[in-house]
């Protein structure tokens, strides 16, 4: 097999690694099990987890999902996933608060996980804050987030949960976990049959190539 032939085939068995293949959370909280009522994500209260990026997860594309009710919304309501790096602008009130890194638009289609359209992806390793927030009425009326049985729940846990005021200044809070989920975006399957139809290719050429006996 020359070097050209190793390359391909190399490219084509990384593509089609279990381990790339498979999904990855940087946060994952797990779905919520806890009891009591739920907090409300709407006009006068954002939710938000803190989650860590290392440098090996940097430059990947990672999909964002929260765990949802209906509420006091209905299907079809959006909300905004925002990404913001940890620090103490996170905290600061919305008027004065820093940029977010990362914007999305979420769609409540029912109870369970619901997903940003867009996939975001980190380029630094470090803190970071995924907030869901609801800019006006029209976004929805109040969507239920259920709680966490505990804080340590899930595969990843935040490393912290917050809760804005009425003037949407973020504070800090140890209690009322709500699900959310920072996943790896596997593969298309269009990637796979490019993969596999690869490999077949690279080993009907190699077995041409072999001298008759």
């Amino acid at each position: 097999m020359n070097i050209k032939t190793f390359t391909l085939a190399g490219a084509a068995a990384a593509m089609l690694s279990p381990g790339i293949a498979s999904a990855s959370f940087i946060l994952d909280t797990g779905t919520p099990t806890g009891t009591g009522g739920p907090v409300v994500l709407s006009t006068a209260q954002w939710l938000a987890g803190e989650f860590a990026v290392t440098a090996g997860e940097a430059g990947q594309a990672y999909a964002l999902s929260a765990y949802l009710t209906q509420g006091a919304g209905q299907v079809g309501d959006t909300f905004t996933f925002d990404v913001y790096a940890a620090g103490t602008g996170f905290t600061a009130r919305a008027s004065s608060r820093e940029a977010p890194v990362f914007t999305g638009t979420g769609t409540f289609t029912g109870n369970g996980w619901n997903f940003s359209g867009t996939d975001w992806t980190p380029t630094a390793a470090g803190s970071y804050w995924l907030a869901l927030q609801v800019s006006s009425t029209t976004q929805t009326k109040g969507l239920d987030a259920p709680l966490e049985a505990s804080t340590a729940t899930g595969t990843v846990p935040a490393l912290a949960f917050a809760y804005t005021n009425s003037s949407l200044q973020y504070g800090i809070a140890t209690t009322a976990p709500i699900g959310l989920e920072v996943t790896a975006v596997p593969l298309p399957p269009a990637l796979w049959l490019l993969g596999g139809g690869l490999l077949a290719g690279l080993g009907a050429a190699r077995r041409r190539r072999l001298p008759r006996l």
